[in-house]
């Protein structure tokens, strides 16, 4: 069933998981790497929020903050409003947890499935002997593996299968959000859509809330309500998925869905490639960060930099661009399936 737009943004119901601006550094020598820089958004429940942009943008340590596996210098994440401790309660861990990008690596080989679904039932209190084992072959059901599975180690399973089982050891205990790191990009492209239309399945059915880490656009657009963008550690637009994708007002975001392969014999009519790599975050340009590579940049640019502000006459859209309000040619053709979207209930 597909719903107004409208109803993707987060306002229309209360959000589970909040971000505020979140930073986080490394030490790199006598310096400090700034890999996330004042990063701030909100999920609803049942709400998908895709997180897109360039390897070593920032991604995977804001999802690593929001899991509790990264400790950010400054910022907050809050549940249900309620900010997160550094050192996470028991409920606090069980309410956001993670599905990694490896399903190969992320399984102990060593533990049947029964035994590794079993053991996070009895550590959280959740469920004890025969209530265990039968909760077990529900969360097996939920992801589509029969019941055998249980008495089986991770090596008999292929990637994706190994995948659907990191996920119902996600499941098990619960969560309100589940944080998933690139879910596809070590599986087969046959079976990348079916583990997709898993995960759309499963926040339809279950009401969880999702975060999405990918490079994938297509998937984002397919599972995600939302989108947002980084570049060089920083948001820089936000908005509904297929009006960002169709209208993109960074000019970033625009080449990121330039660079999307097309199968066809001529390229599209204003069609933008990015050039260059992306700066050192250890000597980050003057002015907007982007300004090197944008074949919008203009003076300004190298001497001002623009803020994640709000883009008139669009609902819910943001974008740090001087330029924000000027519509952007869209150039990029997606796969035409209706991607799932969030009813805000």
């Amino acid at each position: 069933m597909t719903h107004s737009l409208e109803s993707t943004h987060p306002i229309d119901t209360p959000s589970v998981l909040q971000v505020r601006s979140l930073n986080v550094s490394f030490p790199v020598g006598r310096r400090r790497l700034v890999a996330v820089e004042d990063v701030s958004f909100e999920l609803a429940q049942g709400e998908s929020l895709g997180l897109v942009g360039e390897s070593g943008c920032g991604k995977t340590t804001v999802a690593r903050c929001v899991v509790g596996l990264q400790r950010p210098d400054a910022g907050e994440v809050s549940i249900d409003g309620a900010v997160v401790a550094l050192a996470r309660s028991r409920a606090e861990r069980r309410a956001v947890q993670l599905v990694f990008q490896d399903p190969f690596s992320s399984l102990n080989p060593r533990m049947s499935i029964g035994a590794m679904l079993n053991e996070l039932l009895v550590s959280h209190d959740l469920a004890h002997g025969a209530r265990a084992e039968q909760r077990c072959r529900e969360l097996l059901s939920l992801v589509g593996l029969p019941a055998d599975a249980l008495a089986r180690y991770p090596g008999s399973f292929s990637g994706g299968q190994r995948q659907r089982i990191a996920i119902a050891r996600a499941l098990a205990v619960e969560p309100r959000v589940i944080v998933a790191d690139e879910p596809v990009s070590a599986l087969d492209v046959s079976v990348q859509a079916t583990i997709l239309e898993l995960f759309a399945d499963l926040r339809d059915r279950l009401g969880i809330s999702l975060v999405m880490i990918s490079h994938n656009l297509a998937a984002v657009r397919h599972v995600c309500d939302r989108v947002a963008v980084m570049y060089l550690g920083k948001l820089v637009e936000v908005g509904v998925t297929s009006d960002v994708f169709s209208d993109p007002r960074h000019p970033y975001t625009r080449t990121l869905l330039n660079a999307v392969p097309h199968v066809r014999r001529d390229p599209p009519p204003h069609r933008v490639r990015l050039e260059g790599e992306p700066p050192s975050p250890l000597s980050r340009p003057t002015g907007c960060s982007f300004h090197p590579r944008c074949p919008r940049a203009e003076a300004r640019c190298t001497l001002e930099e623009p803020e994640l502000l709000d883009v008139d006459d669009l609902r819910g859209r943001e974008a740090a661009c001087h330029f924000r309000d000027e519509p952007m040619a869209a150039t990029l053709t997606l796969p035409t399936t209706e991607p799932r979207r969030f009813n805000g209930s």
